[in-house]
């Protein structure tokens, strides 16, 4: 075995952080730190948690920050920790100031003078301006909340330190993203959860559309952007299908795997933005620079999150 790079991965419990994490220790050449809020829950990382090395440390504090880089010295640095993506709970304006834009600083100023490879930093698809067509990565910025904002912002911020600091970032614009470990208040999972035991669903609209992408595949853009070392600093790239679905698809896919009808309620939970007719991603720009595009459709994404569901549905208790 080579030389084991250090990753840093700020938000390694969450949905997207623990997948990643589990991608990377699979590879074998990899040394992963995750770096956490005290109290924070770590189910997601139960069965990995002896492989990894946790740092528990407030992005909020620079100085805790600092500290916590200088000591890691990382090769690579995954930036995935954010407030607001909640949204029904995660409504605390001043706290996605301090964590989204000041944590950002923080971290982009404890690492400026660091030789790292890669920082990969995560948005949001929530940022862009509607428009009757596939959204392209240039295209104008019109963020629908203030957690799009507040990402927005530091999106931005980490730009510049590319420019005056050389630090080697890209903006991995996300879309809707699912699979295994996701929230069980998010759609897919709400879906298949309710499902698997017979409960009625409560949805919005069964006309909202998004664009679905399946959680192997976000990672394989990750894991493809480390792979070219400071390549591409400054720039940002969609994570998306390229394809949109409906609520209703979705319900229609979960109910197809499942082989039978659900109990949906439309029209029973609200919706938190204005919903645009077309919300689909152009990832012309990722596929030209990693070689990079999904592969999985959403019928197999679908299959396969539901697949694990069943499997793991003692991770989720019923609450």
């Amino acid at each position: 075995m080579g030389h084991m790079k250090k990753v840093l991965i700020t938000g390694g419990a969450g949905f997207i952080g623990a997948n990643l994490v589990r991608r990377l220790l699979s590879a074998g050449e990899f040394e992963v730190v995750v770096i956490e809020k005290e109290g924070t829950n770590l189910w997601r990382l139960s069965d990995v948690i002896d492989r990894i090395t946790i740092r528990y440390t407030d992005l909020e504090d620079a100085v805790a920050v600092q500290n916590a880089a200088d000591e890691i010295q990382p090769h690579i640095v995954f930036h995935l920790a954010g407030y607001g993506v909640y949204a029904s709970v995660q409504t605390d304006v001043r706290t996605m100031i301090r964590v989204n834009i000041e944590g950002t600083l923080n971290l982009a100023e404890a690492l400026k003078n660091h030789p790292i490879s890669s920082f990969v930093y995560t948005s949001t698809s929530l940022e862009y301006k509607e428009k009757e067509s596939k959204l392209k990565e240039e295209d104008a910025s019109d963020p629908v909340n203030f957690y799009a904002l507040t990402k927005s912002a530091g999106g931005q911020m980490l730009k510049q330190f590319a420019k005056a600091h050389n630090l080697p970032v890209v903006n991995v614009r996300l879309f809707t993203a699912y699979g295994y470990y996701e929230d069980s208040k998010k759609l897919i999972p709400s879906i298949i959860l309710h499902a698997l035991r017979n409960q009625p669903i409560e949805l919005s609209s069964p006309n909202n559309v998004r664009d679905f992408i399946f959680i192997e595949d976000v990672v394989d853009l990750f894991v493809r952007i480390i792979t070219q070392e400071r390549a591409h600093r400054g720039e940002m790239f969609n994570a998306g299908s390229g394809e949109q679905h409906s609520i209703q698809e979705a319900v229609g896919t979960v109910e197809k795997v499942l082989g039978r009808r659900l109990d949906v309620r439309y029209g029973q939970r609200p919706s938190y933005y204005a919903e645009p007719k077309v919300f689909v991603a152009d990832v012309a720009k990722a596929k030209k620079a990693f070689g990079w595009e999904p592969k999985h459709d959403f019928v197999s994404g679908i299959t396969k999150t539901t697949e694990w569901f069943q499997k793991n549905i003692h991770l989720y208790p019923v609450v």
